[in-house]
């Protein structure tokens, strides 16, 4: 293992980082110049999360909630999806009870923070985490609730910013595998690093070999550099673990209120396509152990929408604790299929930004005769069976259908989406906004006013070839 940054009371261990992004302060500064080998860093690697982020604006339902649209989410018969029945763990710093709108039912320390347990969290990321996946409505209007209330939460506790163990690559590999050993059928992990670990990889293919489908975040290191404690340089956009061991994993990147990739948002590149897709993860709201709703920036809190949609996948077909290969590739694919790219894939936004109500309403089936809640057929990538019902993917991405070239008119199907520089409130988002539409209405009154001169002065032209006057003679 790599000698990676120290972290907190932790006399040898390595840090992981947490994918928090730029709305703490010293958060970038941290993040750019401490980000460790192997692993990551907090969003303040000095104190914890719980002491360096801003307090949400108001009590309002988070947008990234708004936009999940809970009354919508919905199986093919009308039925309200929770992920009840369905076991979700949190790889993380630990889960609080956020005013009790959320409960743990199992879990491990690995932290070293034995005294308090696994339903803890002095850090308050893991908290933040789960609260997306599984808090629980407040009984009054607006407020935190979470896209899969209905889980059962597993914390698998092995980072945090008190931790004395843990915060490392093998630590995360343990927690991993005992979520397995749990009967986990959805793993969150908000963290990466930057060296790939035996030990971590196998934990993936034994995660991914009892059909659980790990959820990873890309990372926040898409635009500055990378260096870690030792002064090893892996550059700006580095490959990050385990998400880039897809197609065992689903990599998540971060879009903003207006579909726009921030540019702290890590993507692939040509030779290691491992994004699978974007969900919300800019000005996201979430709730610390406290109970108080907070808000932040990062691929963090993009990985967990989608362990959301992913529970409540499982729910719908019935395929809680169905431990082979087969669900976690089957889920995999309604999800990237039905994300927002329309079957072409990017390397920023993967196969786009999900869409848990139409993946919720896809006719999957592992044969050509109608929607089934059976599994395709196969046990490994390279057997799979085909999911009708789904739209095809083609190009480099996981669990593609084929090359970009085998899709019909591949040319035009290219899927580009701005990158924005990384806004710390919904305001600065609204100005940005405002500013390009401002500039779209003037370029289109440009526009209309030089077509309007085109026009007219044809229209003269014209007017004067009919004038005796204006007749040549040759």
């Amino acid at each position: 293992m790599s000698t990676l940054r120290k972290m907190g009371c932790a006399a040898a261990s390595t840090a992981l980082a947490l994918g928090t992004g730029f709305a703490l302060p010293g958060a970038q500064a941290a993040a750019g110049a401490a980000a460790a080998a192997g692993a990551t860093v907090l969003a303040d690697t000095s104190t914890c999360t719980v002491n360096n982020i801003s307090a949400a604006p108001n009590q309002d339902t988070p947008w990234e909630i708004g936009t999940a649209g809970l009354a919508q989410l919905v199986n093919s018969h009308g039925v309200r999806m929770t992920g009840a029945g369905v076991k979700v763990a949190v790889v993380d710093t630990g889960i609080g009870k956020a005013d009790n709108q959320l409960s743990v039912s199992g879990g491990v320390v690995l932290n070293g923070e034995t005294s308090t347990g696994y339903a803890a969290d002095d850090d308050g990321h893991g908290t933040m985490v789960a609260s997306i996946i599984a808090a629980k409505a407040t009984g009054t209007d607006g407020g935190m609730q979470g896209i899969a209330p209905g889980v059962t939460l597993l914390s698998m506790r092995e980072a945090g910013c008190q931790a004395t163990a843990g915060n490392n690559e093998n630590a995360m590999a343990t927690a991993i595998n005992d979520a397995v050993d749990l009967g986990a059928d959805v793993i969150n992990i908000s963290q990466d690093g930057y060296d790939s670990a035996p030990a971590l990889y196998n934990a993936v293919l034994n995660a991914y070999d009892h059909g659980v489908i790990v959820v990873t975040s890309a990372g926040n290191q898409g635009d500055r550099d990378t260096t870690d404690s030792s002064g090893r340089d892996y550059g700006v956009n580095p490959l990050t673990y385990p998400a880039a061991y897809q197609p065992y994993v689903i990599a998540v990147g971060a879009v903003d209120e207006y579909e726009s990739v921030p540019t702290f948002s890590e993507k692939g590149t040509t030779a290691h396509p491992f994004v699978g897709v974007v969900a919300p993860g800019v000005s996201v709201e979430a709730l610390l152990p406290s109970g108080k709703l907070v808000v932040d920036d990062g691929t963090s809190f993009a990985a967990p929408y989608v362990a959301a949609e992913a529970a409540l996948i499982i729910q719908e077909h019935g395929w809680a604790g169905q431990d082979v290969p087969a669900r976690a590739y089957e889920v995999m694919k309604i999800i990237e299929s039905t994300a927002d790219g329309a079957g072409a894939y990017n390397l920023s936004t993967g196969w786009g930004e999900v869409d848990i109500r139409q993946a919720l309403q896809a006719p999957v089936s592992n044969s050509s005769s109608g929607p089934s809640d059976q599994l395709v057929s196969g046990t490994q990538s390279s057997d799979f069976g085909t999911v009708y019902g789904l739209t095809k993917m083609y190009g480099a991405g996981p669990n593609a259908d084929g090359p970009a070239s085998s899709a019909a008119g591949s040319g035009s199907q290219i899927v580009a989406r701005p990158y924005v520089a990384a806004v710390s409130n919904k305001t600065a988002q609204e100005q940005q906004r405002g500013a390009y539409i401002a500039l779209a209405v003037g370029l289109l009154v440009a526009i209309v006013t030089l077509a309007g001169a085109a026009v007219a002065r044809d229209a003269g032209r014209r007017r004067r070839a009919l004038r005796p006057d204006s007749a040549q003679t040759s």
